[in-house]
């Protein structure tokens, strides 16, 4: 009888683990957010997940108190998300992206924190990357803040690989 070995690459390994570790109750992930280190201390926007989902905000999640991760955002959407509290946001885009570099300019003549932390795919989920979104996060951890990219897919790695290298 012949025997196959499954190999899971590190990657995928990870998010399966994080994702699986997050099923769980509510209160245990609100508990956990708030214990974690690094999570936001600022109070949550005035605008539910469920108004952003009503946005059509794209894959619209809020993993942490005050951080909504989301799919590639418009103007429209980021105006009013930052009008209902949001004062950081993040794209793991890079600006050549279609529909994408227009965040600093829109940020800057509306007076909001905008950060660019270019992420192309898998080849610069690094830890470099991983290790410069948290300094990110924790400088904007005073403000709700809104991380996106494209899909959602590489906020969803760099935050597991985040949770599993950095926050143990």
């Amino acid at each position: 009888m012949m025997r196959t070995t499954l190999r899971l690459s590190p990657v995928p390994l990870v998010l399966l683990t994080c994702t699986l570790a997050a099923c769980g109750s509510e209160e245990k992930a609100d508990q956990a957010a708030s214990a974690a280190p690094g999570a936001s201390t600022a109070a949550r926007p005035s605008l539910s997940l469920e108004v952003a989902t009503g946005l059509g905000v794209m894959n619209a999640h809020e993993p942490l108190p005050g951080l909504l991760t989301a799919g590639q955002i418009t103007e429209e959407q980021m105006g009013v998300l930052a009008g209902a509290g949001y004062t950081h946001f993040i794209s793991l885009r890079l600006p050549d992206e279609e529909g994408a570099g227009w965040g600093e300019a829109w940020a800057a003549a509306h007076g909001a924190s905008f950060t660019r932390l270019p992420v192309s795919g898998t080849p610069d989920l690094t830890r470099d990357n991983v290790e410069a979104l948290d300094r990110i996060l924790d400088a904007a951890a005073a403000g709700a803040t809104v991380l996106y990219c494209g899909s959602s897919n590489r906020v969803g790695a760099m935050l597991a690989l985040r949770a599993a290298w950095l926050k143990g």
